[in-house]
């Protein structure tokens, strides 16, 4: 054979290769065919005995019910500050924190959210919003990194201990300061310490809101995934223990900020993108309530960026800004915490 037919033939197996690739699950799953079907290993997940999940096959959602409390349990105590306001805390003296113990602190929070089983990945990304962004294996509440609406401090970040009293316990989990809703900021240490394998994927422990599974830090063979080995919205494309054809996914990271999910890369309902997931997130009914306004006018005025610009929204509604900021949640004691 001559040296130009060989060429045309390598060629030509590229051209093929190639071909086949495009065409594969991995790569359909990026918004430019059909979306993948999760139900399964949804259906397989780790569940905590404390969790429900009802497959939907008809409406392709799944239904996850839970108390709010993980299954590994709590630190025996916590610190919670005096201040929600007094951002950062982790400059805080410790007379700035009250030590409470969580088996007489913490409370249930019922969670009840319906997630796609059939996510569609898209460009465009939305960013998350303060409170629930996904839901996780042990009946907890995944957060994403902020405490506050401005997106300025992660909470891994501006984590303290006192007296072997800590914000953040080793799960990377805590709740809001009235003691509900415990939520993680990241790696669920107490979750993958069970449920990884040296060596090996991650195996899923939660899904976000838009329905894409959610991981712990390590990637295929086991190898460590930093963020710079991901999207802008922590994910990428990949095969995992549950997807072995491939799918989009997100990964927590240990390495720096972002620890946790910012933005979806999933095709997301107006509710998400307007920054209020179906449960766990801010009461803009009552906030509007609050400031003498309806909750139409407060949403308009905030816009869907995020973070809003609260002198715009303030100005646009006529009232003080600082009145808005304090009717809003405020770390710990609301959504962003």
């Amino acid at each position: 054979m001559s040296n130009r037919a060989l060429y045309l033939t390598a060629a030509a197996s590229v051209l093929a290769a190639v071909g086949a690739l495009q065409c594969s699950p991995l790569i359909a799953q990026d918004g430019s065919g059909g979306a993948p079907d999760t139900s399964a290993a949804i259906a397989g997940a780790n569940w905590a005995d404390t969790v429900t999940i009802a497959i939907d096959d008809k409406a392709e959602t799944f239904r996850f019910q839970s108390n709010g409390i993980p299954s590994h349990g709590f630190a025996e105590k916590y610190l919670i500050p005096n201040d929600v306001g007094s951002m950062p805390f982790s400059d805080n003296a410790a007379d700035e924190f009250t030590v409470v113990n969580s088996a007489e602190y913490f409370q249930e929070t019922p969670i009840d959210a319906t997630i796609t089983t059939r996510p569609v990945y898209v460009e465009d990304m939305t960013d998350t919003a303060l409170g629930r962004i996904g839901v996780a294996v042990s009946g907890a509440q995944i957060f994403n990194d902020y405490e506050d609406p401005e997106r300025t401090i992660a909470a891994m970040d501006d984590n303290v201990i006192h007296d072997h009293v800590p914000f953040v316990d080793e799960c990377n989990g805590h709740t809001l300061v009235d003691g509900t809703n415990y939520h993680y900021h990241g790696i669920p240490v107490c979750i993958t310490a069970d449920l990884d394998v040296a060596g090996e994927h991650s195996t899923m422990i939660g899904v976000l809101e838009d329905g894409f599974p959610v991981y712990g830090n390590q990637g295929a063979g086991g190898v460590t995934v930093t963020d710079a080995d991901l999207d802008e919205c922590s994910g990428h494309f990949g095969v995992t223990p549950e997807f072995p054809d491939g799918i989009y996914h997100y990964h927590l990271t240990a390495d720096e900020a972002p620890y946790m999910i910012d933005c979806y890369h999933g095709e997301v309902s107006e509710a998400l993108r307007a920054g209020r997931p179906g449960g766990g997130g801010p009461d803009f009914g009552a906030i509007a309530t609050q400031l003498g306004i309806t909750e139409a006018e407060l949403m308009d005025a905030l816009g869907t960026s995020q973070p809003p610009d609260f002198a715009a929204a303030a100005e646009r509604l006529g009232i003080d800004e600082d009145d808005l900021r304090t009717a809003m949640p405020a770390p710990g004691g609301a959504p962003g915490q």
